[in-house]
């Protein structure tokens, strides 16, 4: 009900501005397969996808989650380098003099060159959950890893956050087609929802988008105008990093260009600012290469 009076007051107007949107994962954990086979039938674009899941990582989420609902037992990390990954189990005991002591039960231990997880007490409770979570999360991704994909793609479509929190947005109209997309995508993951309520043109919507719209172009700016004046005192060693600032100024000025013409707000003197920033950071390529 409470949606639907929603649509109904952003509703009203005639140009369609955007869309806010905000969404619940439940049951979200998707094994790879699966949530490729979603984004391609959702025509989505494969670049969105999270990362695939690592060994790596699906030791350490198995670890946390075995970890959880233990009181006494504790699993410590013991070992990380580039050969191998050793967790310890043990049981921590406090007398009434105040004193702590711990005795090792188990350790279980990733061999990163064959992703093999073995324990030297496979019988060992925690460790047989730690070895279950392993084997299922080896393949699986978890809800944090869908929000992750959600929120990349927002970014990518020009989002604005609506709260300094993050977990709701504003998505121009021009990628109202693609976010219906996503949102089939995504509910089609355990009982996941996103919502979508389409907003269009009105004199509060344009004053409140606008606002939040400048005040986010304004802070990606004073931040990267951050960036460069760190790099002036100190030039970072690798070139790729002044190359991808150059990359962000770009995406910088398309986006503004894009609010622009879709709520008729504008920046002072971003363009300027930016062809500075690009001159500056081009200066340093320059030199960096001589």
């Amino acid at each position: 009900m409470n949606l639907q009076r929603l649509r109904t007051v952003l509703g009203k107007g005639t140009q369609h501005l955007g869309d806010i949107v905000f969404w619940q994962l439940a049951d979200a954990r998707v094994d790879r397969s699966t949530l490729e086979s979603l984004w391609r039938d959702a025509g989505l674009d494969a670049a969105l996808l999270p990362e695939e899941p690592t060994a790596e990582r699906a030791l350490k989420q198995a670890v946390r989650e075995a970890q959880v609902g233990q009181r006494d037992r504790l699993i410590r990390l013991g070992l990380d380098s580039e050969a191998e990954i050793v967790f310890a189990i043990v049981r921590e005991h406090r007398d009434d003099a105040g004193n702590v002591t711990y005795v090792q039960e188990a350790r279980v231990r990733l061999d990163r060159a064959s992703e093999a997880l073995t324990s030297d007490v496979a019988s060992h409770d925690i460790t047989r959950a730690v070895l279950a979570g392993f084997r299922t999360l080896r393949t699986t991704h978890t809800a944090d890893d869908v929000r992750r994909a959600i929120v990349k793609a927002l970014g990518k479509w020009a989002a604005v956050t609506l709260r300094d929190g993050g977990g709701i947005y504003w998505v121009p109209s021009v990628y109202a087609a693609e976010l219906r997309r996503l949102q089939g995508a995504v509910e089609k993951i355990g009982t996941s929802r996103v919502h979508v309520l389409p907003v269009h043109e009105s004199q509060d919507a344009n004053r409140a988008l606008g606002a939040i719209a400048t005040a986010s172009l304004e802070a990606e700016l004073a931040e990267l105008q951050a960036e460069i004046a760190a790099f002036v005192s100190m030039p970072p060693e690798r070139t790729s990093t002044l190359t991808r600032r150059l990359e962000a100024f770009a995406a910088l000025r398309e986006r503004a260009k894009l609010y622009r013409s879709v709520l008729a707000i504008t920046v002072t003197d971003l363009d300027r600012q930016l062809d500075e920033m690009s001159a500056r950071v081009e200066g340093m390529i320059h030199q960096k290469a001589a």
